[in-house]
C-alpha cells in the first residue's frame, strides 16, 4: 500500500482595527469549508454542513469590507477563517492553535459557524449519530439556533444575546454538558481547549447531516441570512467594545 501526504489548507482573510491600543487584539469569524466528498459515485455536497457556514463567512467578510470603504472600521482587528479538515478531526483549527498568526493571548473571541441552514429535527431511533439528543421537530425549531460555548464564555454569550436584540432568533444554550459531546465536534473546540472564549452557531443536526441528501434546495435561507447578521453585529460589538470576555471558573447551566 503507498500513501501519499496531501497538504491541506486554511483560507485566512483579515480587516485590521483603527484602534492604535486595540488593533492588535483579534476577533475570529470562523466556518469550515471541506466536506465528505464523493463515495460510490454518490457526491456529499454539505449544503448545511459546512456550506451554509461558509457562505454566511463570505457575507459576513464583505459586509465588513463595505464598512471600510465607508470609513468605518473596527477598533480590533478581524480575522476570517475558513478552516480546513474539520470533518477530519478538527485538523484545520488544530494547526492554527499550533501555528497562530498571533498570539492565541491576543485573541479576545472566537465566533464559529458550523451548520447554520437547516431546523434541528431529531428523530426517534435517529441512530449513533444522534445519540444522547432530545427528539426534536423541524416545526418547532423554524427560528431556533443553538448556542454552543455559553457555559464557557458566559460573557460572550451574553454579547450574543445582546447582539440578537435587533435579529429576533430563538437562541438555545443547549448541548455542553450533553452525553452526545456535541461540543467537542466543531472548529471552536481546541480555542476553548486553550482558554480562548469561543462560541459555535449551530442550527442544529437533522437526518441529511452527513448524507447525500444535504443539498442546497433544502436549506432554509431567510434563516441562515438572520443567523450571518447575527454573527456580523455580534463579532463588530466583540471589536469595539473595550473589555474583554473571560473564560469561566467552571460550567454554568442556564
Amino acid at each position: 500500500m503507498t500513501q501519499h501526504l496531501i497538504p491541506d489548507r486554511n483560507v485566512v482573510a483579515r480587516v485590521e482595527g483603527a484602534d492604535p491600543r486595540l488593533k492588535d487584539d483579534w476577533v475570529i469569524v470562523s466556518a469550515h469549508y471541506d466536506h465528505n466528498g464523493a463515495e460510490d459515485e454518490q457526491i456529499y455536497n454539505g449544503a448545511d454542513d459546512d456550506g451554509s457556514g461558509t457562505v454566511g463567512l463570505l457575507e459576513i467578510a464583505e459586509a465588513y469590507a463595505r464598512a471600510v470603504e465607508r470609513g468605518q472600521r473596527p477598533r480590533r482587528s478581524v480575522l476570517f477563517a475558513a478552516w480546513n479538515s474539520e470533518e477530519r478531526g478538527l485538523l484545520g483549527a488544530w494547526a492554527f492553535i499550533e501555528q497562530p498568526l498571533f498570539l492565541l493571548e491576543r485573541i479576545v473571541g472566537v465566533l464559529n459557524m458550523d451548520m447554520i441552514g437547516r431546523n434541528e429535527e431529531v428523530q426517534v431511533g435517529g441512530g449513533a449519530r444522534f445519540r444522547g439528543l432530545e427528539v426534536q421537530t423541524a416545526e418547532s425549531n423554524n427560528n431556533a439556533i443553538n448556542i454552543l460555548g455559553y457555559s464557557r464564555t458566559p460573557d460572550l454569550w451574553a454579547l450574543v444575546q445582546q447582539a440578537n436584540a435587533g435579529i429576533g432568533l430563538e437562541l438555545k444554550p443547549r448541548y455542553d454538558n450533553n452525553l452526545s459531546n456535541l461540543l467537542r465536534r466543531s472548529d471552536h473546540w481546541p480555542f476553548l481547549q486553550r482558554g480562548v472564549p469561543a462560541v459555535w452557531f449551530h442550527t442544529g443536526l437533522h437526518p441529511d447531516y452527513h448524507t447525500v441528501y444535504d443539498r442546497p434546495e433544502k436549506i432554509n435561507y431567510d434563516k441562515m441570512e438572520k443567523v450571518a447578521r447575527l454573527v456580523y453585529q455580534a463579532s463588530w460589538d466583540l471589536a469595539q467594545q473595550d473589555g474583554r470576555p473571560r473564560m469561566a471558573a467552571r460550567n454554568v447551566r442556564p
